[in-house]
């Protein structure tokens, strides 16, 4: 969670999957330029455009993120052209959260999986439920007796703005 031009971002991770292959790949051109380099006296060029790649790949990888707008629409951040990038709140239906995820039920679309840390899901689903387009429900999915994780959402706490 971030606050740059006045918006807050709230950050998040694709499906499990997709983020261990993402992330594998995105670690393979640095390793690859490593053992480039130590196999060599002098710097060759392409530990230049490998470490390049490597940069690149992770500042796409960081670009994922949620924008909650006064319009009444939810803008979700990231470099995949097929999935929408704006949901109407209004729309919204339910909202299932466990401890590592966050699941979007819009109507008419099927469910919607993003990865969160802790503390950016805590002010997302505060900022989400406060908001005055938000009609839906928020459901905790996992909430075990012993995972004192949930009592971070029972107090009454105000968005961050």
């Amino acid at each position: 969670m971030i606050k740059i031009f006045g918006k807050v971002r709230y950050h998040w991770q694709p499906e499990l999957s997709w983020l261990i292959i993402y992330w594998s790949i995105t670690i393979m051109p640095i390793f690859i330029a490593l053992s480039l380099l130590y196999e060599q006296t002098s710097i060759p060029q392409y530990f230049f455009i490998l470490f390049i790649t490597f940069v690149v790949l992770v500042g796409a990888g960081f670009h994922r993120y949620f924008v909650i707008e006064n319009n009444g629409i939810l803008r979700v951040v990231s470099l995949n052209v097929f999935k929408p990038s704006k949901i109407a709140i209004a729309d919204i239906k339910k909202v299932e959260v466990t401890k590592s995820t966050v699941t979007l039920v819009v109507k008419g679309k099927k469910k919607c999986l993003f990865y969160m840390r802790k503390w950016p899901k805590k002010y997302f689903l505060d900022a989400l439920a406060l908001h005055p387009d938000f009609k839906g429900e928020v459901e905790l999915i996992d909430n075990f007796i012993n995972l004192d994780y949930f009592e971070a959402y029972k107090k009454e706490k105000k968005p961050l703005r």
